[in-house]
């Protein structure tokens, strides 16, 4: 499905700050406030945009995120099915992916403490290691997401290390990071409603989040697929690390960049990158390759089917 430039310049626009009014994106994108509103809803009844959430800071309120890649092998559609149904169910689960490339399933999993992750894989390996072949489990220290290059071409912001700083709400900041979490175009009026409270406190509450860096930002959550991108994310390992700044800094200059993760036990550098073809892929590959000689070895894993995507523990 191919966009007009007005409806690229509105995702851009949504990309940078998806709470911000259908007013201040008309004067940007040069149409009116009515047309925002229209072209808006014509995206989400085409399925190009699933949501919009508020990005949270998940490590200031105690949570380290372990992202988990598995090769299943001797499985059946049903068991696949039981994997799945088991990892829906659960409230710290927030990723689940059939993918193919180097692992063919992940997920991630929030949690506050390590022994509360190995209960929990413990669990899941009770009912499912039969299935699983290979494993590979990395606690994430950052992830910085990126606009996408295909709508509108801009430089990539430089990452900046996130404040994990455990901080300490109250039950009503909770509920509001869990209601922006899930729409970060809720009115005022309607989390006013739902939390009993007035408008004016709710505003000063998001706004105390933000300053915090609770809430880093508000995103559109863009379905790739139906624009015929595909989300490869890309695993290098290194000889030595004489380059790696070098390198880091020529995957950011990268247009189709879209993520980027620092992990521990890992891959020395992994990245995200939504593509049209197979061949966009391997032409990069190459020219990191060809560039810097220092690189060991490249995989890649491209997701095929995304099961469930929550934005915050639902506990």
């Amino acid at each position: 499905m191919e966009l007009d430039i007005k409806d690229k310049k509105l995702l851009h626009e949504l990309e940078l700050n998806a709470r911000q009014a259908n007013s201040a994106i008309a004067k940007k994108v040069g149409i009116s406030k009515d047309a925002v509103g229209y072209r808006i809803k014509q995206l989400e009844n085409k399925k190009i945009i699933r949501g919009y959430r508020a990005v949270v800071n998940m490590h200031k309120l105690g949570y380290t995120l372990y992202r988990i890649y598995l090769n299943l092998i001797d499985y059946s559609k049903e068991d696949l099915k039981k994997i799945i149904l088991f990892l829906e169910k659960d409230k710290s689960s927030w990723w689940i992916a059939k993918m193919d490339g180097s692992w063919n399933f992940a997920f991630a999993y929030w949690t506050k403490s390590g022994e509360d992750f190995y209960n929990f894989y413990k669990e899941f390996s009770k009912k499912f290691r039969k299935h699983i072949k290979e494993k590979l489990i990395c606690p994430i220290l950052e992830y910085h997401e990126f606009p996408r290059g295909y709508l509108i071409k801009s430089k990539k912001p430089i990452p900046q290390a996130s404040d994990k700083t455990k901080l300490n709400l109250d039950s009503v900041d909770l509920e509001i990071l869990k209601i922006l979490a899930k729409n970060a175009r809720t009115p005022l009026i309607d989390i006013a409603e739902k939390l009993k409270l007035d408008n004016m406190t709710i505003h000063h509450r998001i706004k105390k989040l933000e300053d915090k860096k609770i809430i880093s930002g508000y995103k559109v959550d863009i379905d790739d697929a139906v624009l015929e991108r595909d989300f490869y994310t890309v695993e290098i390992n290194l000889k030595n690390f004489s380059k790696f700044e070098e390198l880091k800094n020529e995957i950011l200059q990268l247009n189709d960049l879209s993520g980027m993760s620092i992990s521990i036990g890992g891959y020395d550098l992994e990245f995200d990158l939504k593509l049209k073809t197979s061949k966009e892929y391997y032409e990069i590959i190459d020219k990191l390759k060809t560039k810097f000689t220092e690189i060991r070895e490249i995989n890649y894993f491209r997701v095929i089917e995304n099961y469930k995507i929550l934005y915050m523990p639902e506990e």
